[in-house]
Protein backbone atom coordinates (compact mmCIF):
# COMPACT_ATOMS: atom_id res chain seq x y z
CA UNK A 1 0.00 0.00 0.00
CA UNK A 2 1.36 3.41 -0.92
CA UNK A 3 1.14 6.71 0.86
CA UNK A 4 -0.30 9.80 -0.81
CA UNK A 5 1.36 13.20 -0.97
CA UNK A 6 0.17 16.07 -3.18
CA UNK A 7 2.44 19.11 -3.00
CA UNK A 8 1.92 22.50 -4.61
CA UNK A 9 4.69 23.95 -6.77
CA UNK A 10 5.15 27.31 -8.41
CA UNK A 11 5.59 26.89 -12.18
CA UNK A 12 9.33 27.00 -12.97
CA UNK A 13 10.47 26.48 -9.35
CA UNK A 14 12.37 23.52 -7.92
CA UNK A 15 10.41 21.33 -5.48
CA UNK A 16 12.07 18.96 -2.98
CA UNK A 17 10.83 16.63 -0.27
CA UNK A 18 12.20 13.71 1.75
CA UNK A 19 10.67 10.41 2.75
CA UNK A 20 11.97 8.06 5.41
CA UNK A 21 11.79 4.27 5.44
CA UNK A 22 11.77 2.38 8.73
CA UNK A 23 11.92 -1.33 9.45
CA UNK A 24 9.58 -3.42 11.62
CA UNK A 25 11.38 -2.40 14.82
CA UNK A 26 11.21 1.30 13.92
CA UNK A 27 14.89 1.64 12.99
CA UNK A 28 16.16 2.99 9.66
CA UNK A 29 15.61 0.61 6.75
CA UNK A 30 18.69 -0.31 4.72
CA UNK A 31 17.82 0.50 1.10
CA UNK A 32 20.92 -1.16 -0.40
CA UNK A 33 20.08 -3.10 -3.55
CA UNK A 34 16.77 -1.32 -4.15
CA UNK A 35 15.93 0.57 -7.34
CA UNK A 36 13.64 3.59 -7.18
CA UNK A 37 11.75 4.88 -10.21
CA UNK A 38 9.66 8.04 -10.35
CA UNK A 39 7.48 9.17 -13.23
CA UNK A 40 5.44 12.35 -13.63
CA UNK A 41 2.71 12.37 -16.29
CA UNK A 42 0.00 14.67 -17.54
CA UNK A 43 -2.48 11.76 -17.21
CA UNK A 44 -2.37 8.25 -15.79
CA UNK A 45 -2.08 6.87 -19.30
CA UNK A 46 1.24 5.99 -20.97
CA UNK A 47 2.68 8.38 -23.49
CA UNK A 48 2.08 11.56 -21.51
CA UNK A 49 5.32 11.34 -19.50
CA UNK A 50 6.92 14.64 -18.47
CA UNK A 51 9.85 13.20 -16.55
CA UNK A 52 11.36 9.97 -15.30
CA UNK A 53 14.04 9.51 -12.64
CA UNK A 54 15.71 6.18 -11.80
CA UNK A 55 18.04 5.55 -8.86
CA UNK A 56 19.79 2.23 -8.21
CA UNK A 57 21.02 1.94 -4.64
CA UNK A 58 24.44 0.38 -4.23
CA UNK A 59 25.63 -1.00 -0.90
CA UNK A 60 26.89 1.75 1.39
CA UNK A 61 25.47 4.51 -0.83
CA UNK A 62 26.32 8.02 0.21
CA UNK A 63 24.19 11.08 -0.40
CA UNK A 64 24.93 12.78 -3.70
CA UNK A 65 23.03 16.02 -4.19
CA UNK A 66 21.14 16.61 -7.41
CA UNK A 67 20.90 20.01 -9.05
CA UNK A 68 17.77 22.11 -8.92
CA UNK A 69 17.50 22.52 -12.68
CA UNK A 70 17.07 18.88 -13.73
CA UNK A 71 16.42 17.31 -10.31
CA UNK A 72 16.51 13.59 -9.54
CA UNK A 73 16.43 11.10 -6.69
CA UNK A 74 19.09 10.95 -3.97
CA UNK A 75 19.32 9.10 -0.69
CA UNK A 76 21.23 8.30 2.40
CA UNK A 77 21.17 4.54 1.82
CA UNK A 78 21.89 3.23 5.30
CA UNK A 79 19.62 5.70 7.09
CA UNK A 80 16.65 5.02 4.84
CA UNK A 81 15.89 8.54 3.62
CA UNK A 82 15.01 9.18 -0.03
CA UNK A 83 15.15 12.77 -1.33
CA UNK A 84 13.00 13.74 -4.30
CA UNK A 85 13.87 16.85 -6.31
CA UNK A 86 11.86 17.90 -9.34
CA UNK A 87 13.93 20.42 -11.24
CA UNK A 88 12.77 23.76 -12.55
CA UNK A 89 13.27 22.59 -16.16
CA UNK A 90 10.41 20.17 -15.59
CA UNK A 91 8.05 22.23 -13.43
CA UNK A 92 7.97 24.95 -16.07
CA UNK A 93 6.37 22.30 -18.35
CA UNK A 94 3.59 21.55 -15.84
CA UNK A 95 0.23 23.04 -16.86
CA UNK A 96 -0.97 25.73 -14.42
CA UNK A 97 -3.94 24.91 -12.20
CA UNK A 98 -4.19 21.40 -13.65
CA UNK A 99 -2.66 18.62 -11.55
CA UNK A 100 -0.03 16.28 -12.94
CA UNK A 101 0.23 12.74 -11.60
CA UNK A 102 3.25 10.94 -10.16
CA UNK A 103 4.30 7.85 -8.31
CA UNK A 104 7.51 6.43 -6.89
CA UNK A 105 8.10 2.70 -7.06
CA UNK A 106 10.67 0.65 -5.18
CA UNK A 107 11.96 -2.54 -6.77
CA UNK A 108 13.50 -5.13 -4.48
CA UNK A 109 16.78 -6.74 -5.57
CA UNK A 110 16.86 -10.05 -7.47
CA UNK A 111 13.35 -9.62 -8.88
CA UNK A 112 11.90 -9.57 -5.39
CA UNK A 113 8.88 -7.52 -6.42
CA UNK A 114 7.83 -3.92 -6.87
CA UNK A 115 6.00 -1.67 -4.42
CA UNK A 116 4.55 1.77 -5.06
CA UNK A 117 5.75 3.72 -2.02
CA UNK A 118 4.33 7.17 -2.79
CA UNK A 119 1.82 8.60 -5.22
CA UNK A 120 -0.24 11.70 -5.72
CA UNK A 121 -0.74 14.82 -7.77
CA UNK A 122 1.36 17.94 -8.09
CA UNK A 123 -0.62 21.13 -8.32
CA UNK A 124 1.06 23.93 -10.28
CA UNK A 125 0.48 27.57 -9.45
CA UNK A 126 1.70 30.61 -11.36
CA UNK A 127 4.15 33.02 -9.77
CA UNK A 128 3.93 36.79 -9.77
CA UNK A 129 7.64 37.63 -10.02
CA UNK A 130 9.06 37.17 -13.49
CA UNK A 131 12.64 35.98 -13.94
Amino acid sequence: MSNNYSPNVIKGDTVTWAMGFSGPTGGAYNLSGMTFTMEVRRTYYPGKEILKYVLGVTSGSQFVAVDGVTGGLALTGLTGILYVTIGSNYTKQFPPYVPVFYDIQMQYPNNGGIMTVLRGTINTLLDVTEN
